[in-house]
């Protein structure tokens, strides 16, 4: 009976015993990590290669083992966070995006946010290699519409309307100014000397007159430009001795531009004759060059310039067209 309990003992402590094991060892087993996607408020919207971007290849960054990192752009706000199994070489904050430095031969990313949860090991399609660049785009929510109400309270006023009629500004009334100047006309067989005088507020008037102080005097005949006389076919002989006289009378509208710069033009009247010499085996005396001289309307357009008591002037004056003359003046603001 001894030897039977025992058996029994020994052989029933082994079941009991492998029983108990397995109870125990059913008790700590590890129930596999899932991912719930679907609990995360963000999401990647995809991951491209960017083959004209050359920033991990001109500045590289390297790992531990001295090999090239690759370059994920992630295109997101910077309060989010990454880890990675062969680790996170270096990350930048950079305008608009992150700019993550991983091993070559990453697979795995994690992304986490604060507010928006953890999205764990993200599998690239491929793994990263070196000296390339990555864009990562990630999809974060958008926020919720925020409508604001405001209280409205409808008033009635009565009102009138009252015309009023504008004035129109008037200008300013200027001072009256009288400027007289002595004048140089530059011309053919010139200069002429002359004095102008300027009446004006806003609007005037002026006056100028011109002379070289010289007289033709008594001619005994005409002459075309190149000395002929009238049916002679023959030109006579000349002595080289030529006399001219000039004169020129313009008047007409002056204008104040500003301050210190006035406007006037106006015509009149004027004259330039040339006087050839005949030879004593001619007749002598001085006959009147008519391809030369120049008689009739003239017409006179210049700028006045003024700097307190000094006036300056500046024209140009022209005889029917066919003679022009510039004329400069100096003189002084006499009102």
């Amino acid at each position: 009976m001894y030897r039977l309990a025992v058996l029994i003992v020994v052989v029933v402590m082994p079941v009991v015993s492998v029983a108990g094991y397995g109870s125990v060892a059913s008790g700590v087993a590890f129930a596999p990590a899932v991912s719930d996607s679907s609990a995360v408020g963000f999401k990647v919207a995809g991951v491209k290669v960017l083959p004209n971007d050359v920033s991990a290849f001109v500045s590289p960054v390297r790992d531990l083992n001295g090999d090239a990192c690759a370059l994920v752009k992630v295109v997101a706000p910077a309060d989010f966070a990454f880890s990675s199994p062969l680790g996170i070489v270096k990350r930048r904050n950079e305008v608009g995006e992150i700019w993550l430095y991983l091993p070559q031969g990453s697979k795995l990313l994690t992304i986490k946010h604060p507010r928006w949860g953890v999205l764990r090991n993200y599998r690239f399609e491929k793994p990263l290699e070196g000296h390339v660049v990555y864009e990562l785009e990630i999809d974060i929510p958008k926020p919720p519409a925020v409508v604001e109400r405001d209280t409205v309270v409808l008033t009635r006023t009565v009102t009138d309307t009252v015309v009023v009629s504008k004035r129109k500004k008037r200008r300013p009334r200027l001072e009256l100014r009288a400027h007289a100047l002595f004048t140089a006309a530059f011309h053919p067989g010139g200069p002429s000397w002359g004095v102008m005088v300027g009446v004006f507020r806003r609007h005037g008037f002026y006056l100028h007159a011109q002379a070289d102080l010289r007289r033709v005097g008594a001619t005994v005949g005409n002459c075309d430009e190149d000395g002929f006389l009238p049916g002679d076919g023959v030109k006579p002989y000349y002595t080289g001795r030529v006399r001219r006289s000039n004169f020129a009378v313009t008047a007409g509208l002056a204008h104040r531009l500003c301050p210190w710069l006035g406007l006037f033009y106006g015509g009149g009247y004027g004259r330039s004759d040339v006087a050839w010499q005949l030879a004593a085996s001619e007749g002598g005396g001085y006959v009147l060059n008519g391809g030369l001289s120049r008689r009739g309307v003239a017409a006179e357009a210049g700028v006045l310039f003024s700097y307190k008591r000094l006036c300056v002037s500046a024209s140009a004056l022209t005889l029917a067209g066919r003679q022009w003359q510039a004329v400069v003046g100096v003189g002084i603001r006499i009102l």
